[in-house]
């Protein structure tokens, strides 16, 4: 509708400019080129205007004669790139498939029909890569660490190389580069973690984790732990007792909870004379995370106290954490150094139902022998001694890892926050309720024969041998469980099954 009214009013135009051009009645005479002429004013106009039209014609179409060459360059160039572009596509989508000649192929077409090169080393790379060609890979990510385009994609290239082939040093460099290049790349914050760990380099790691943070690569809490855990581990690689003091309380600030970093400042407190220092930062990491290498330093930090100062003190240590399975172990080893026999066993008996803990097996035999004798106690010795190990780092009440378990230790801590993954097997359950008090209900004391019966000497010998190791196994309590030094039944695994064995004469 509009180019019909647009066709309406240039007619009407033209018209109007023709039908003016004719109405004029002057004449115009002159001389130009020595020719005379002379006419109708609006015949001469009308015969310019159309002069300077078909100029105007004739003008446009030479332009577009002369452009002819340059257009058909530009439409070969064009065709030219369109075939690179789709060999490049198909190339890319060889060696998705892992067609490694069939890459390298449309590789070599891409190149042949691309000016921008950076285009088709990637391609190159993989083709090469997947031909087996390592040399030829590395030359084309090597090649397009020249284009800041293609640099990081290079980057990334050699550094998996490097780690294929084993060249750790290479690999790191690769990798930091990258990093500094994209700090907000995961891969890159991952692959200098995960060197980093390797080589031990804690602190280089930690910094590390504190840029990626910064970048949101890595969220605040795992940042955090990782913060906290790698703090630590550089801590105990630490040969200044101060400089270790300071970075095991820096990793506190941040992960109260994590227990090495506990157990490492209040080590170094106690060594300085600071029990009362050393008291807090293990009442602070208990209340955290209870953990039985916290137990075992808080109870050896008051072994020169009285048993009744002692027995106050763990009171004092499981009230910081009272809904936790070892705050029943306190609780029992408090009650036993004060000789409270009935509450050692009332603070057990609900723990021993629910797991099978050495620990609470050997208070149980202990609370039991000052019950009804070390008869009594024979039986929980036994299952101390086959009850499993705790598996958790530092049961036994340090931290002695390797470089690999700290590298371990702190990924665990800072992926999940705990210090190890749960164990395979299920944990072994406790003793049933009712078998829990029959094995703490008195023995059975058998009637004595007839007195019209003559008792048989033989029968008195074997009384007798059956009481010695009765007496061994109460000699034996004596050196091990009274020292103060080694009086330890809230973790203490081996010394369990040392008396387990004492109580079967075994050793």
């Amino acid at each position: 509708m509009i180019r019909i009214l647009m066709f309406l009013l240039g007619a009407v135009f033209f018209a109007f400019v023709i039908t003016y051009f004719a109405s004029l009645d002057n004449r115009i005479t002159g001389e130009a080129f020595g020719y005379q002429f002379d006419g109708p004013s609006g015949l001469i106009l009308g015969g310019l205007t159309v002069l300077f039209l078909a100029a105007i014609y004739l003008t446009h179409k030479i332009k577009d004669i002369l452009a002819i060459p340059a257009k058909i360059k530009a439409k070969d160039a064009q065709t030219k790139r369109e075939r690179g572009i789709a060999a490049l596509t198909r190339g890319l989508e060889a060696a998705a498939a892992g067609d490694g000649e069939d890459a390298a192929h449309h590789a070599r077409v891409a190149r042949r029909n691309l000016d921008d090169v950076a285009l088709t080393r990637l391609l190159t790379a993989q083709a090469a890569q997947l031909s087996g060609d390592a040399a030829a890979a590395k030359e084309s990510f090597s090649a397009m660490l020249a284009a800041p385009e293609t640099e990081f994609i290079g980057l990334k290239g050699l550094y998996a190389q490097a780690v294929a082939a084993g060249e750790t040093g290479a690999a790191k460099g690769y990798a930091e580069r990258a990093f500094r290049l994209r700090p907000n790349a995961a891969w890159a914050f991952q692959s200098v973690f995960d060197l980093g760990l390797e080589r031990g380099a804690w602190n280089e790691t930690r910094e590390a984790v504190i840029q990626a943070q910064k970048n949101k690569v890595i969220d605040e809490a795992r940042a955090t732990r990782a913060r906290a855990a790698l703090l630590a581990a550089d801590a105990y690689a630490e040969a200044d007792p101060a400089s270790a003091m300071s970075e095991a309380e820096a990793a506190l600030k941040l992960a109260p909870e994590f227990t090495p970093a506990s157990v490492l400042a209040a080590r170094i407190a106690m060594d300085e004379g600071k029990t009362g220092k050393a008291a807090k930062l293990l009442e602070t990491g208990f209340a955290a995370s209870a953990h039985p290498a916290l137990i075992k330093l808080y109870d050896r930090l008051y072994k020169d106290e009285t048993p009744e100062k002692r027995a106050a003190k763990l009171t004092k240590l499981a009230e910081k954490n009272p809904a936790s399975d070892e705050a029943a172990l306190l609780k029992a080893r408090a009650a036993t150094l004060t000789e409270d026999w009935q509450g050692a066993v009332d603070a057990l008996e609900a723990h021993v139902t629910k797991t099978a803990s050495p620990a609470a097996f050997s208070l149980m035999a202990k609370a039991a022998a000052g019950l009804k004798g070390e008869a009594a106690a024979q039986i929980w010795y036994e299952h101390a001694a086959s009850a499993p190990r705790d598996p958790r780092p530092g049961a036994d009440g340090a931290f002695h890892l390797t470089r690999e378990g700290w590298a371990r230790l702190i990924r665990e801590f800072m992926d999940y926050a705990r210090l190890s993954p749960p164990p395979i097997e299920e944990a072994t359950a406790g003793l049933a309720p009712e078998e829990v008090k029959l094995l703490l209900a008195p023995p059975v004391v058998e009637e004595p024969e007839a007195a019209d019966e003559p008792a048989e000497e033989p029968a008195e010998e074997v009384v007798s041998e059956e009481t010695a190791p009765e007496d061994l196994s109460a000699g034996e309590d004596t050196s091990l469980h009274d020292d103060p030094e080694d009086d330890d039944h809230i973790h203490n695994d081996d010394e369990a099954e040392r008396a387990a064995n004492a109580a079967r004469n075994v050793s």
